[in-house]
């Protein structure tokens, strides 16, 4: 979960806590029950929403992981087949098997 994220459900609980306590003073200021419960249930979406992010971050991360995988095994084939074309064939085919290098 974001740092904010968690600052944030963290301030708003205490608020909602210490108004409910002070009930009274609460109404006296204008603040009603349907506001503390509006900000409780976004609490609740911000905790969920935040662990969702949380698990896609996660998901990402493996498939970035396996994408660099793929990515390391696919220059090192190519390498390989570039090396073979090289050492067997003058700097004039290369073009035909598609290696623009010059040596």
């Amino acid at each position: 979960m974001y740092q904010i994220f968690k600052d944030q459900i963290e301030k708003s609980k205490l608020i909602i806590t210490g108004v409910k306590r002070n009930q009274r003073l609460g109404r006296d200021v204008g603040v009603e029950e349907s506001m503390l419960q509006k900000m409780e249930e976004d609490c609740k979406r911000l905790e969920s929403i935040s662990a969702e992010i949380d698990k896609l971050h996660e998901e990402l991360r493996k498939k970035s992981d396996e994408a660099h995988s793929v990515l390391n095994a696919l220059k090192s084939k190519t390498q390989t087949v570039k090396k073979a074309v090289k050492s067997r064939y003058d700097q004039t085919w290369w073009t035909k098997f598609g290696i623009p290098d010059r040596r």
